[in-house]
């Protein structure tokens, strides 16, 4: 497919939803952090180094939140520091997504294009979630990035009871907590779970457990005895 400024139009912030090619819209780097961002550069291959560099080839001074509208925004999204810089060059929409292009296809090179205008960083879910304290069942939609463990609720669609009886037996009789250990002893009970002698990290971990409950309750029970 042959692409053109003219697939820009439309396109939010990457962080609104946009394609990764919405990265031409995303801000400099070295005065504000964003994991969206570094993951789509990630995603495409370019050093923050690289968009930097890039950015400021193209660079038009303007009174905006960064000084140069190479970091500028989507027309998607309203900025009155933005428009007022737009009209001071006497630019309309259109001007402005050529020049963003300009810059895109300094970024991206040609074999990712495809790439950059079919893949998103936040992309769409439709999600069940169970709370664990109310045993309520919410089927919800959302956006986010499951990599990035990243998931927002934009709208909650039905929420019901649970209707599994024995996982909510388990539910009343558990209690989940966090467990730290050290990587050594991680990738250890990880090759115990690939040769199959565990199904997962978590039983794995409530059996060790048990077990060293199992051995201090023998200790405690001897002590009171010596006593």
């Amino acid at each position: 497919m042959v692409y053109t400024w003219k697939n820009l139009v439309g396109e939010p912030n990457l962080c609104g939803g946009g394609h990764l090619a919405s990265i031409v819209f995303c801000c400099d780097p070295r005065r504000k952090k964003c994991p969206f961002r570094d993951y789509a550069l990630a995603r495409l291959g370019i050093s923050k180094e690289m968009f930097v560099e890039i950015k400021e080839k193209h660079r038009v001074e303007s009174d905006t939140c960064f000084g140069n509208l190479a970091y500028c925004c989507s027309p998607e999204k309203n900025c009155p520091r933005r428009n007022k810089a737009l009209y001071s060059l006497k630019w309309n929409f259109r001007q402005y997504l050529q020049y963003k292009w300009e810059i895109l296809k300094d970024l991206v090179p040609r074999e990712m294009m495809d790439r950059a205008f079919t893949e998103r960083v936040l992309r769409q879910y439709g999600m069940e979630l169970l709370e664990l304290d109310t045993q309520k069942v919410y089927r919800a939609l959302g956006f986010g990035n499951i990599d990035m463990k990243a998931v927002w609720i934009t709208e909650v669609v039905k929420s019901e009871n649970l209707a599994n009886e024995d996982l909510g037996k388990e539910l009343k009789e558990s209690e989940f907590i966090g467990v730290r250990m050290p990587k050594v002893m991680l990738r250890e009970l990880d090759e115990l779970v690939e040769l199959g002698v565990f199904e997962s990290r978590s039983q794995a971990i409530r059996a060790a457990v048990s077990l060293l409950l199992k051995t201090c309750v023998k200790q405690k029970s001897g002590v009171k005895q010596e006593a």
